[in-house]
């Protein structure tokens, strides 16, 4: 298999490359975080996320921002924040 001219480093024909995902990467992560199989919805990320490291770091420190927040939230709330 050559590699995709639209991704170099893309090994499977399947890869889109970085550009479509961007603009799904959180409804991705915001299945992926509610327990769902986000590859189901968006299969060709997915594909993506295993050739590329750039793309799988966004969506890893993505994951990581709402565990984060997540988190944080019992607190805002004792401390009279609040939830939008």
């Amino acid at each position: 298999m050559t590699p995709d001219s639209r991704h170099p480093l893309a090994l499977d024909e399947r890869d889109p490359g970085c550009g479509p995902g961007e603009e799904n990467l959180d409804r991705y992560v915001e299945i992926e975080m509610s327990g769902g199989d986000p590859a189901e919805s968006f299969p060709l990320m997915a594909v993506h996320f295993r050739h590329c490291a750039a793309c799988r770091a966004d969506h890893d420190a993505l994951v990581q921002a709402v565990e984060e927040l997540g988190a944080a939230a019992p607190s805002m709330r004792s401390a009279g924040g609040t939830e939008d």
